[in-house]
């Protein structure tokens, strides 16, 4: 019996990076025209993206099914397996409801441990994923998802935004409200603290904005662990990340791309850099 670990989409692994690990990724939902997507899995990024900046008004977001979680906790524990599930920040979306309900609803089984990650992105998907590599050493579901609660506070993303207008409409703008009314001619960044959106710079264009974003990583290091993400835009992406490439050894980078429930709160043109602090575990 192993320890398995569970996220949702709003973390944006890339399909192979989460089958790599043995990570199972519960979709949230997007409501575009009226009709309803599971994110990541019937609509691709590019689509999305290209309807977003055409569609007449804000596509929704929903949280995952009860059933959603039922079905993916019931496969694991009918393998024999145990469960550490790490989700989006409380504060930001009701999944982590979903799957306390799920659980309970499967008998409040203990083999099964959920953590709000207090997290979004790329930080929540480096924290899901560091989960995994640590259930290979562990054996205790218990202490792994102590080991992954005591280690939220290591994981930090940063996000440049084009516009605060997604994040205003789809309410989840947070703390970030602060920045609202004067930031024309500003690229907004923002940080994920306390489990939602708060301010942290704005500066006047988006070459600075990159750097910006480039100097906070560096200020943090060491570091074990980065992911960049983008929504569109990916040659700034990959212009900033190759300015982090040297941090972490290149199997500790992850490339991704912001799906369609992050880039209905995010919108176009925006970038993503979250890291894990620490110092690479060698062998």
């Amino acid at each position: 019996m192993a320890i398995r670990i569970v996220t949702d989409s709003v973390a944006d692994l890339p399909t192979s990076v989460a089958q790599a690990h043995d990570i199972s990724v519960v979709p949230l939902y997007v409501v575009i025209d009226g009709k309803t997507y599971r994110d990541g899995v019937d609509i691709d990024a590019d689509e999305f993206y290209a309807r977003l900046v055409k569609a007449q008004s804000l596509p929704t977001t929903s949280q995952p099914t009860v059933a959603d979680f039922q079905e993916v906790y019931q496969r694991l524990l009918d393998e024999g397996h145990s469960i550490v599930s790490v989700h989006v920040s409380s504060k930001l979306s009701g999944t982590l409801n979903s799957a306390t309900q799920a659980k309970a609803s499967l008998g409040n089984t203990e083999r099964i441990q959920i953590v709000d990650s207090q997290l979004a992105g790329g930080a929540q998907g480096l924290l899901a994923l560091n989960a995994s590599r640590w259930a290979g050493e562990m054996t205790a579901r218990h202490e792994l998802a102590a080991r992954v609660r005591d280690s939220i506070g290591n994981n930090h993303g940063f996000v440049l935004v084009d516009t605060l207008k997604y994040l205003e409409k789809g309410g989840r703008i947070g703390k970030a409200q602060a920045f609202l009314g004067s930031v024309l001619n500003f690229k907004p960044i923002i940080t994920i603290r306390d489990g939602e959106a708060h301010p942290l710079e704005r500066p006047r264009s988006r070459r600075r904005a990159h750097a910006r974003i480039v100097d906070y990583v560096h200020r943090l290091a060491p570091i074990s662990h980065i992911q960049v993400s983008y929504s569109t835009g990916r040659e700034n992406a990959l212009r900033i990340g190759a300015s982090l490439a040297d941090l972490v050894p290149p199997e500790n980078f992850v490339h991704s791309r912001f799906g369609p429930v992050l880039g209905t709160h995010l919108g176009p043109n925006t970038i993503g850099v979250a890291v894990t602090q620490g110092r690479v575990e060698t062998a």
